[in-house]
């Protein structure tokens, strides 16, 4: 494939997660993409104006004009990513999903980013914001029929206190990794594997998946729900991991009853997402070691190595 043949346009690209993927595609990726469109709410931001001296192009995203707005940002555009916030409203969530039909994007790249919600089991009880992401999936592959749409989904943690470009999502000390205190509370079996990815891999494999999913020697290799895994830990690793580099004792595992707390949300369902998250730990379904496209989007880590737990400890 020629180099820089493509251009992708990214919604929401200057956000925690979006900033990244933009980035991705200006920097280590940008031999393949001759146009980044980046779709703000404030092109005036820092973050903005950031990626504008890297070359992206800023559109800024008025939701009193959205129709207007897409139609013009899609235009001669081979890939859309869907990085919007979890906040943004119904109204854009489908002028964007109508947008990205009516135009002629041969790849479409879900707002998912986050677990296999497909899997997860709370029959009854689910989680609202995954059941949002389900309706919202099953419709914009209706409608886009014809095109590739693409979901990656991977578990993104973050440390706190750490001020790194390759910060994760959700805090570790919210899923019982408490390293501080030097105490790992865990919902089931300190031994049960979890798969975490940080923002940065996030990223360059959603750059790695567009540039896949446009050539029509790869297209076919891509599957519609990609699962990546950065790094795949026990609680019980991640305190022998603190131990040594830190040069502390083993700290403490507290391993609580895990069929209580899927208890605990059946009986109060969508009060707390990490209760959720720490049971989809609990029960493996956030282990994707086995089940991931990562020899797909990164063979033989030919393109970049994969963040290691170790390297946010050794960071704190």
């Amino acid at each position: 494939m020629s180099a820089a043949t493509h251009s992708v346009a990214v919604l929401g690209g200057t956000g925690a997660l979006g900033k990244q993927i933009s980035l991705a595609f200006l920097t280590e990726f940008k031999s393949n993409f001759h146009t980044v469109r980046v779709l703000t709410r404030d092109p005036s931001s820092a973050v903005a104006k950031e990626l504008a001296e890297r070359g992206a192009s800023l559109v800024k995203l008025d939701e009193s004009h959205l129709t207007r707005v897409l139609d013009d940002a899609f235009k001669d555009v081979d890939v859309v990513v869907n990085a919007l916030s979890t906040k943004s409203s119904d109204a854009t969530n489908q002028a964007v999903i109508d947008a990205a039909a009516r135009s002629n994007i041969k790849a479409y790249f879900l707002d998912e980013y986050g677990s296999d919600h497909w899997i997860n089991e709370f029959s009854g009880y689910e989680h609202p914001g995954w059941l949002e992401k389900q309706r919202i999936a099953t419709e914009t592959r209706k409608k886009l029929q014809g095109k590739k749409v693409i979901a990656v989904s991977k578990l993104q943690l973050k440390w706190n206190h750490v001020n790194i470009a390759n910060s994760l999502s959700v805090s570790y000390h919210n899923v019982g990794v408490d390293i501080e205190n030097n105490v790992y509370s865990v919902y089931g079996s300190p031994s049960q594997k979890f798969s975490t990815t940080a923002k940065t891999d996030v990223a360059r494999s959603v750059a790695r998946l567009a540039i896949l999913a446009l050539d029509p020697a790869t297209a076919p290799k891509v599957p519609d729900n990609v699962r990546i895994a950065g790094a795949t830990v026990t609680y019980e690793e991640i305190r022998d991991i603190v131990a040594r580099v830190k040069g502390v004792p083993k700290g403490e595992i507290k391993a609580e009853d895990l069929q209580q707390h899927k208890e605990d949300i059946r009986q109060h369902p969508g009060e707390n997402f990490i209760d959720y998250l720490r049971v989809v730990i609990g029960e493996g379904k956030a282990d994707f070691s086995t089940t991931n496209a990562n020899a797909l989007v990164n063979p033989g880590e030919a393109f970049w190595k994969w963040t290691t737990v170790e390297e946010y400890v050794r960071a704190l």
